[in-house]
């Protein structure tokens, strides 16, 4: 049997044999060497030791070779660009997708570990012979050179390296490699080592494991430190921060055993500098809207810009609730300046720091939109501009439910019926003064002798004149939610058609000057559909 077994040894170790690979489409011939190698592990002569063990140490790097994927598939991640204007110009979140796209990565990324079950099979039997024989830092190397080259790969093809780029692109490289790594690489390899080396001696797979993975940690480290140090330059850079927190958050729960003790102490060294860095940020966002001194004057009192840059951070601060409700501790340094400073503080009660800041942006929001609607010299159309954009404010906060939860629906009917009053200013700046031609007031002759002809007929000509105007001006203002322009043109319609009907009905009237009247009902109910649609009458 010794014979028998030296000489499998030693067939394996012909320059012809050393060509070829034993594992994988030699399956019995790899159980006889393994059983070869059982049995000169009992010798006295220990000679052929070395030899066997050369040979599996290249098996084992063969068969890690063989199943270790190329790093091209990592084109596939990449980041969704948000771009929002705000007053001030094009603001851009770069964020990794928080939610479905980071699950479809995930299912990409899989193939990293995919090692079949006969591949890992093969390694364990391998390493338990190469440990029991003394050999485990020659199994270890072999192991964590082979996937240490993948993690370095990955961090290279995510361009986390370049020093050309500038501070927000590489914190978003640096963002996007920690979340690649500590979500799927990390856990993945460190299921492969439990997979091989578990039982197979004391605490090896967690050597195995940090040995592999314990460079690429520490750098990430670095860079999320460095990330701190840097004052955010700009507000969209909460999100790639955030990201970054929650990552680096999961480091606890990888590398959760006594050999990554050190990657664990540099974690909680870096991760209060995170949390500080998130509320620094949260409060420059806050700063930059309440200082926004943009004099867009938006054509036909439309949405602000503004408004669809806040509304939308807000949506994306929802997304992170979980965390900013842990990180947001303090509410935010109120202004005396704002109006709604006594609503605010009525606001607090029951309500999270993070829903008391966003209720707060809300409100500045408001404030500025305000002061820009008074460079309207309409006053109707500055009207209907804080109409249209509290509007969209609270359709805002309507489609996002973890928004609306966190706000309120106290808060939301206070902004709803901001929205009324704004539309009912709007009809009494419009309206009220062409519905005040279809009165009787100051029709009447001296002497009470019935009705002045000439009253009435100015009077008609005046309600002519200022509705064509009212027509021709407001057909190009714009309300874009379409719900909300029909319900301003029924509210309008309910008002004018019932007086109009009246007035022209009028028997005295008619008898008297009933040339001088333009419009039948359904002139000036044509005329009223055509109002708010941002088109020139001409067009229409």
């Amino acid at each position: 049997m010794e014979n028998l077994a030296l000489d499998i040894i030693l067939q394996w170790d012909s320059e012809e044999a050393r060509q070829k690979m034993i594992f994988g489409s030699h399956r019995q011939e790899a159980e006889h060497y393994l059983q070869a190698v059982d049995e000169i592990q009992s010798f006295d002569d220990q000679s052929a030791i070395p030899i066997a063990m050369a040979r599996l140490e290249n098996e084992f790097h063969n068969i890690l070779i063989s199943h270790t994927i190329p790093t091209s598939f990592l084109h596939h991640l990449n980041t969704e660009e948000k771009e929002i204007q705000n007053s001030c110009g094009c603001f851009r979140f770069l964020r990794s997708d928080a939610s479905e796209k980071r699950h479809d990565d995930d299912d990409k990324l899989l193939r990293f570990g995919d090692i079949p079950y006969d591949a890992i099979n093969d390694l364990r039997c391998i390493a338990e012979r190469m440990i029991s024989s003394g050999y485990l830092g020659n199994c270890v190397h072999v192991y964590a050179s082979v996937r240490k080259s993948v993690f370095v790969a990955t961090l290279q093809r995510l361009g986390i390296g370049d020093v050309q780029l500038p501070l927000e692109a590489k914190i978003q490289r640096w963002t996007e490699a920690s979340t690649v790594c500590v979500r799927t690489l990390f856990s993945t390899e460190k299921s492969l080592c439990e997979d091989i080396f578990d039982g197979v001696g004391p605490e090896i797979d967690h050597a195995c494991f940090m040995e592999t993975v314990k460079e690429p940690a520490i750098q990430l480290l670095n860079y999320a430190d460095a990330t701190c140090i840097s004052s955010p330059s700009s507000p969209h850079m909460l999100f790639m921060i955030l990201d970054l927190y929650e990552t680096l958050a999961d480091f606890d729960i990888v590398f959760d055993f006594k050999s990554c003790e050190s990657i664990r102490v540099m974690t909680a060294e870096v991760l209060p500098r995170l949390v500080c860095a998130v509320r620094n940020t949260l409060s420059l966002f806050e700063i930059t809207v309440f200082q926004d001194t943009s004099k867009v004057v938006v054509p036909g009192g439309a949405i602000h810009p503004i408004t669809t840059y806040v509304m939308n951070y807000l949506k994306f601060i929802s997304d992170y609730k979980q965390s900013l409700n842990k990180l947001i501790v303090s509410k935010p340094s109120f202004s005396p300046d704002l109006m709604n400073f006594a609503f605010i503080t009525e606001e607090e009660e029951g309500k999270t720091p993070l829903a008391i800041h966003l209720i707060w942006i809300i409100e500045i929001l408001q404030f500025n939109l305000d002061v820009n609607s008074k460079q309207y010299k309409d006053s109707s159309l500055s009207h209907l501009f804080m109409m249209n954009n509290v509007h969209c404010i609270v359709n805002g906060v309507k489609r996002c439910s973890d928004l609306r939860e966190m706000i309120g629906d106290n808060y939301l009917r206070k902004l709803i019926r901001e929205v009324q009053k704004a539309a009912t200013r709007y009809e009494r700046a419009t309206w009220g003064r062409v519905l005040d031609c279809l009165k009787y007031e100051g029709l009447y002759a001296k002497k009470g002798r019935g009705f002045s002809k000439s009253a009435v007929r100015k009077r008609i000509k005046r309600f002519n004149a200022m509705f064509k105007k009212v027509h021709k001006t407001q057909a190009v203002w714009s309300i874009p939610d379409s719900q909300l322009r029909e319900d301003l043109k029924n509210s309008i319609l309910q008002k004018l058609i019932p007086a109009y009907r009246i007035f022209v009905g009028f028997q005295v009237f008619g008898d008297l000057l009933g040339n001088y009247f333009k419009y039948f009902v359904q002139d000036l109910q044509a005329a009223v559909l055509d109002l708010f649609e941002g088109i020139p009458v001409s067009q229409h």
